[in-house]
């Protein structure tokens, strides 16, 4: 009889608290999750978009303000190019860009013309208008054609595209939306295009 009393003793009824959630509370927060992605998801990928675009004009706005700077301070004519093996220009802007001093006035580089800055290739996601080869700065740091380089992305909507002017003074200036229409516009008024 006492085993017996000492093995009830020992059989105690053992609680576990279980932890869980029910089928309604899981589709109340895969519910939630589900518009939180659904309102923010736009929301992020214009950021990214945007951010795109400012980092490839402001890779492209450092070579520039470095060309001019350079030409006033060498008293020289220095080129700034695309190329795809920074020894010659070609003529597409996504490629890295080059800027040299043009010592013999040709226009390419030569073997004896050292680099002067480099900067890689446009991001893939984004595409480039409004130019196409060589821009050549004076001793005076002026160009002779005033250019825009316009940077959009590679669906081609206007709304995030943004440009980098130069002009003829080889002012270098980022497009802004001055009339708050939501599309930036060149030193004219006009709206950027990416096209």
């Amino acid at each position: 009889m006492n085993k017996i009393k000492s093995r009830m003793k020992n059989n105690k009824k053992i609680s576990v608290n279980q932890a869980g959630l029910t089928l309604l509370e899981l589709l109340i927060a895969i519910s939630i999750v589900a518009i939180l992605l659904t309102t923010v998801a736009p929301a992020i990928q214009s950021i990214v978009i945007t951010s795109r675009i400012t980092a490839d004009l402001n890779t492209l706005s450092a070579v520039a303000q470095r060309a001019r700077f350079t030409a006033v301070d060498e008293q020289s004519n220095v080129v700034m190019c695309p190329t795809t093996n920074y020894e010659s220009c070609v003529s597409s802007w996504k490629n890295a860009t080059m800027i040299f001093v043009d010592e013999n006035g040709n226009g390419s580089r030569d073997t004896s013309e050292p680099l002067i800055t480099t900067s890689d290739p446009l991001n893939n996601a984004n595409t480039i208008y409004g130019i196409s080869g060589a821009i050549t700065f004076n001793e005076q740091g002026g160009i002779s054609q005033a250019a825009t380089i316009t940077v959009c992305p590679k669906d081609n909507n206007s709304k995030y595209a943004s440009a980098l002017i130069l002009s003829l003074y080889g002012r270098i200036a980022v497009a802004i939306d001055s009339d708050g229409d939501g599309t930036k516009e060149d030193l004219t008024g006009t709206d950027l295009s990416c096209s």
